[in-house]
């Protein structure tokens, strides 16, 4: 027994339990559990053993499997794992206990052949599972696949009351659409709290027409949000609905005709979120909020808000100020309200108003003018400018968004300033970019400029990106058919490259992205 360990045995009990609760819950048990009958017995206890993550833990998986898990399996309350061990850790003993699964690593397809009534795992979710995340890291472009397993969920799952379907939606990823599948689909007499992603708004109506019975909180993401109704006339009351989250990235025009009818039909909310992009000839402000929805939620207690109204310049008898949006809000009786107003060279207005301080974790259409301001929440990011997004804006941002994951610049404006130069010591110094959480980034609509200034490992580091969207042509460019070595560092840990064409591909590029 070395030094250390001995060390460490001297400490009290009461802050080895500190130090055990700082460290990853299934290392504690793999390092500790029947070494020494002390630590042994701290790392079996049961508030740490009550949740597991093995979504990372390959090369630990046999003991676990083998040894661990039948000792403390009684336990365990929540479990998070990889799609492809799943089954192997459910089925290595039973978990009387287990409510709570998270998935990671999701494919539609591999999920499916878990839920259905032959797999030796099914009983599990049929019976116990209360809790249910998935998380989708990959780009996946099949709706059909996406939605097969999320109704096959909801079937398998009877007892399930929480459902939270992880998507990003900047880019073209798969939804939920069932809205040209019968109306037996997707029903669920247990579930009052989901958060999923759909296709149209046609979708979001389906779910929201009876057949989620006990459904209180909703978050739902829309891919887009048309005027035509699609066949789909619901105007069902929701009266169980006391939590409700609207996300549309894309840009819409059917606020009046079809959001705002929605969002009266729920008049027993307390909590409302919503964040959209939306094409209209007059600016939404405070007054407008009242008159055409607050007055229809007297319950309400809590609002949350980012509304972008795009405005064509040419419609416009006059251009409200920053001065004329705020002074609508002096006696707003929610969080208080910030502005910002883009006047683009391409004649159109972007009028922002948002709850402060930021909470959302989506932003979109933010430009040059939001400098200065702090978004800490924010992990999925759209960037929009008729000007260029310099270096120093990009060093602004990192900061002003600290846990940014997911980003798509749109801009195709080439920079004039790509490197900041500081001067230390008489020396001329490029600053150094760091997104240390930055796994996905989406450049089809940016400059070649901004795929420089990103995988250039001068200008940039990122630890963490897995996932790059682009034109091949692009990219060939900037990394000088794939042999330029100062881009390969932020290259090396990419795992899946999105070119939304069909290309063949050479051995120096699979050479250059070691991980694919």
């Amino acid at each position: 027994m070395d030094g250390r360990t001995v060390h460490l045995l001297d400490l009290p009990d009461e802050i080895l339990l500190i130090i055990l609760k700082k460290l990853d819950s299934v290392d504690v048990l793999y390092s500790l559990l029947n070494i020494n009958k002390r630590l042994d017995q701290m790392a079996r206890s049961i508030e740490n053993t009550k949740f597991l993550n093995f979504s990372t833990n390959d090369v630990q998986l046999n003991r676990f499997c083998c040894e661990i898990l039948p000792q403390i399996h009684q336990n365990i309350v929540s479990l998070t794992l990889d799609i492809f061990s799943m089954e192997r850790i459910l089925r290595a003993c039973e978990y009387p206990n287990l409510t709570i699964i998270v998935l990671t690593n999701f494919f539609p397809n591999i999920l499916s052949q878990y839920l259905t009534d032959e797999s030796p795992i099914s009983r599990l979710f049929q019976q116990q599972i209360r809790h249910l995340t998935v998380k989708c890291d990959k780009e996946m472009v099949i709706n059909r696949s996406f939605t097969d397993v999320c109704v096959r969920i909801l079937a398998i799952c009877r007892n399930l009351s929480y459902l939270n379907v992880h998507q990003w939606l900047i880019t073209n990823h798969a939804c939920l659409s069932i809205r040209d599948r019968p109306p037996n689909v997707c029903l669920s007499l247990n579930l009052h709290t989901s958060s999923i992603s759909v296709d149209t708004f046609d979708d979001c109506l389906c779910l929201l027409d009876g057949r989620l019975k006990q459904l209180r909180s909703f978050t739902v993401r829309i891919y887009r949000i048309r005027r035509s109704a699609m066949g789909n006339n619901n105007q069902k009351i929701s009266p169980t609905l006391k939590e409700f989250s609207l996300t549309s990235y894309l840009q819409t025009d059917a606020y009046d005709c079809r959001i705002l009818p929605l969002l009266r039909r729920m008049p027993n909310l307390k909590t409302l979120t919503f964040s959209l992009n939306i094409v209209r000839l007059t600016v939404i402000d405070s007054l407008r909020l009242n008159e055409e929805l607050l007055i229809h939620m007297k319950y309400l207690n809590k609002f949350i808000f980012h509304i972008c109204t795009v405005l064509p310049d040419f419609e416009a008898n006059y251009l409200l100020t920053m001065n004329d949006i705020k002074n609508t809000f002096l006696n707003w009786k929610y969080s208080s309200v910030s502005c910002c107003i883009d006047h683009f060279s391409d004649g159109y207005s972007y009028y922002h108003i948002y709850s402060t301080p930021f909470q959302m974790t989506d932003f979109m259409c933010l430009s040059n003018s939001f400098r200065g301001q702090d978004f800490l929440y924010v992990s999925s990011l759209w960037l929009f400018d008729t000007r260029p997004f310099e270096h120093d804006f990009f060093e602004w941002l990192s900061q002003a968004c600290p846990l940014l994951k997911d980003l798509l610049i749109a801009n195709l404006i080439p920079q004039k300033d790509k490197r900041q130069v500081k001067i230390i010591d008489d020396k001329q110094i490029v600053s150094k970019i760091s997104y240390l959480h930055l796994s996905r980034l989406c450049l089809f609509l940016a400059h070649i400029d901004y795929v420089d200034q990103f995988l250039c490992y001068t200008n940039m580091y990122l630890p963490t990106l897995h996932t790059l969207s682009i034109q091949y042509d692009k990219l060939v460019a900037v990394t000088d058919n794939f042999t330029n070595d100062a881009k390969q560092t932020n290259c090396s840990e990419i795992k899946q490259i999105v070119f939304y064409e069909l290309l063949v591909l050479t051995k120096d590029f699979y050479n250059y992205f070691p991980c694919l």
